[in-house]
């Protein structure tokens, strides 16, 4: 049996690691800021983060029934892209940002962890079913040829989506493939595919092949050697499609299946434990290397690139990407000074963004609007959506208040997703492929728009969530056929009481 919590990722472990890892990343920040520059790191972040630490301690010492992925996504993202520079660089923060304004973003970040752990605490942990621990999860003969049809369909619909995207574009799908965010060269102007809003559905059947091939790679039994081949170029092609892709939240979402799947496969091993602190080290290096590539070459077809190795360096594009809390400070001396507050309005695209604008011409967009507007940019004429944060979308609404209300719901949706997966049989490898996505999930929710960085991210999960729900109807189904009457009564009468 692959017990997941007892392969390295149990419930007390990742909160603790995670948590020290903070709290070891704080120490240092104070002390190169003290003793090197001769400054103080920013109070009320550095409480945030002592907060952040207590909580995930406090958490792992209660024993919470899930993995708690989310959660820790949800505490990393803020560290990353709130907390972190004020703490480890404060000197570079903007310095025409007033006193008040860095006052009112600490008590914005104070009130977000508040809010969240509440969030959290208020929906009640749902214990697994014991009929699910009662057997170990493996991948029969019949799974087996209906994962290699989910691998199949995921990759032909992925494809389809870029034959419909090159055909209406009027360029090859290798110019469309090799052009990270940028207009293809020799596209025409305002392409309107054929599938339309389908498009985006479609497109993540890639992550639905993933998570099959890491099924059949982790849990099916006599796999050939072709199988095995095809199985882990899915997942390379996944990786590497998400490189392709430009974005650097997309690449996460798609590089995670391959480090689970070998994370897995290291755990069967008697020197996992070491090889899974290299792989985690390598795993490191690959997505800091990755992101700065991406970040030098984005925008233009890679095969035209003219940079050197110089320009991919990380840390030349680190700030941009992880000092929200410069950018947080523009929505702050905004509203309501000289933009009125949302009042809610900035959550309509969340609930309904799944409908065609041309259906609905006069559908609200997303609160990122505002930060384009704010740096002079127009609807019709804006290099990206520009990210505000958690906290920034809930203060744009309704002030200090909405940083709380946005952080509460973002804890109860956190919640949910991570009782799901504490649900899943612990030898499932989908469990930690599922751990893994919502953690990512809830960190970009955390640092972009909360409807655009929810859309994002739920067509890679929408397919692996209804593999697990359908994999676990038909075993638990299987379970309760194969045991003893007797037994079964027996383990139906506990779940009902527990």
């Amino acid at each position: 049996m692959l017990d997941l919590e007892k392969g390295g990722i149990g419930t007390p472990a990742v909160p603790k690691v995670v948590a020290v890892g903070l709290a070891v990343i704080s120490c240092y920040g104070v002390a190169r800021v003290v003793f090197v520059t001769g400054d103080m790191p920013f109070l009320l972040p550095l409480v945030a983060v002592v907060l952040s630490i207590v909580a995930l301690g406090k958490g792992s010492r209660r024993g919470y029934s899930v993995l708690g992925f989310a959660r820790v996504g949800f505490h990393v993202g803020l560290f990353a892209y709130f907390v972190s520079y004020p703490i480890l660089s404060p000197e570079s923060i903007d310095l025409s940002i007033s006193s008040d304004v860095h006052r009112t973003i600490g008590v914005m970040l104070l009130l977000t962890i508040v809010g969240f752990e509440a969030g959290y605490y208020l929906v009640r942990t749902t214990r697994r079913s014991p009929l699910d621990a009662y057997h170990d999860f493996e991948i029969g003969e019949q799974q087996k040829k209906w994962l290699w049809l989910c691998v199949c369909f995921g990759m032909a619909a992925w494809f389809i989506t870029v034959l419909d995207y090159s055909y209406a574009a009027g360029v090859a799908p290798t110019d469309a493939l090799l052009t990270m965010r940028g207009a293809v060269e020799g596209a025409r102007e305002d392409v309107l595919t054929s599938l339309g809003h389908l498009a985006y559905i479609l497109s993540g059947g890639r992550f639905l092949a993933a998570a099959a091939a890491a099924l059949l790679l982790t849990s099916a039994t006599c796999m050939s050697k072709v199988s095995t081949c095809v199985s882990w170029l899915v997942l390379l092609l996944c990786a590497l499609l998400g490189f392709l892709g430009g974005s650097r939240a997309v690449f996460l979402y798609s590089f995670s299946p391959l480090v689970m799947t070998v994370w897995l496969r290291l755990s069967a091993l008697r020197s996992g434990r070491k090889l899974r602190w290299m792989l985690i080290g390598l795993a490191g290096v690959v997505l800091a290397l990755t992101w700065g590539a991406m970040s030098a070459m984005r925008g233009g077809d890679i095969r035209n690139y003219e940079g050197g190795l110089e320009e991919m360096n990380p840390a030349t594009y680190a700030q941009g990407a992880f000092d929200m809390y410069s950018q947080v400070a523009v929505i702050v001396e905004t509203f309501p000074e000289k933009i009125d507050y949302e009042y809610g309005k900035s959550l309509i695209p969340l609930v309904v963004g799944w409908v065609p604008r041309n259906m609905w011409p006069g559908k609200p967009y997303p609160f990122s609007l505002f930060a384009n507007t704010i740096k002079g940019e127009t609807l019709e004429d804006r290099e990206a959506s520009l990210a505000i944060g958690l906290p920034g979308e809930g203060y744009g609404n309704f002030g200090l208040p909405g940083v709380l209300l946005w952080s509460l719901i973002m804890g109860l949706a956190c919640r949910v997703g991570d009782n799901y997966i504490g649900r899943l049989n612990p030898s499932n490898p989908l469990r930690l492929f599922l751990a893994a996505t919502v953690a990512i999930w809830a960190a970009m929710i955390v640092r972009g728009g909360v409807p655009e960085m929810f859309y994002m991210g739920l067509n890679v999960a929408m397919f692996p969530f209804a593999m697990s729900w359908f994999l676990s109807r038909r075993k638990s189904r299987a379970h309760r056929q194969s045991l003893p009457s007797s037994v079964s009564r027996v383990l139906q009468s506990r779940q009902l009481s527990n």
